[in-house]
């Protein structure tokens, strides 16, 4: 059973802003010639360009996978540790608790299961994507030029990051 709960096949993101086409245009051969990136991971976004969104997410169905898999993932946890903590009051806690143990165990699932899907609802809120997106759209609407890079992981998102951040006019990152 795959363990992974995002299924992104590229979730860190980088978003490097250009005050002009030229500049981007420049920087993404560079990603491809020196930094042996793919074409497929570079998204050029224009000023006012209608398909940002696509393009800083591309993967919608995977992030909706995300979104399914962790709530059912942590609100089952959740579960599983209010169940653990009723038991262990009702054999050993107060005397409320041992005298109506039904309503202990129903009491502390529930508080589990919500604290669990808490938990996924942060995750799913994906906070490091925040400045990127608020980067890249109000970029757009400046008339400048946004490169959007999706990698595999730290390293190759610090290469993107090392090769955009001399011409760049701001190089955003999520983790």
């Amino acid at each position: 059973m795959d363990m992974h709960i995002n299924q992104e096949s590229k979730p860190s993101k980088l978003a490097a802003v250009f005050d002009d086409e030229q500049k981007a245009i420049d920087a993404k051969q560079t990603l491809v010639n020196v930094g042996h990136f793919k074409q497929q991971d570079i998204e050029v976004i224009q000023p006012k360009d209608r398909n940002t969104s696509k393009k800083i997410e591309s993967e919608p169905k995977a992030i909706a996978r995300f979104i399914t898999r962790s709530h059912f993932i942590f609100g089952g946890v959740g579960l599983l540790v209010g169940l653990v903590i009723a038991s262990a009051m009702v054999v050993s806690g107060p005397m409320m608790t041992q005298s109506s143990p039904l309503h202990t165990y129903i009491a502390l699932a529930v508080v589990g299961t919500f604290v669990g899907l808490l938990f996924a609802g942060l995750l799913s809120l994906r906070p490091d994507h925040d400045p990127l997106i608020n980067d890249t759209v109000t970029a757009s609407r400046h008339n400048l030029w946004t490169l959007i890079v999706q990698t595999d992981g730290r390293k190759n998102l610090k290469k993107a990051h090392q090769l955009m951040n001399p011409t760049a006019v701001s190089v955003t990152e999520t983790f």
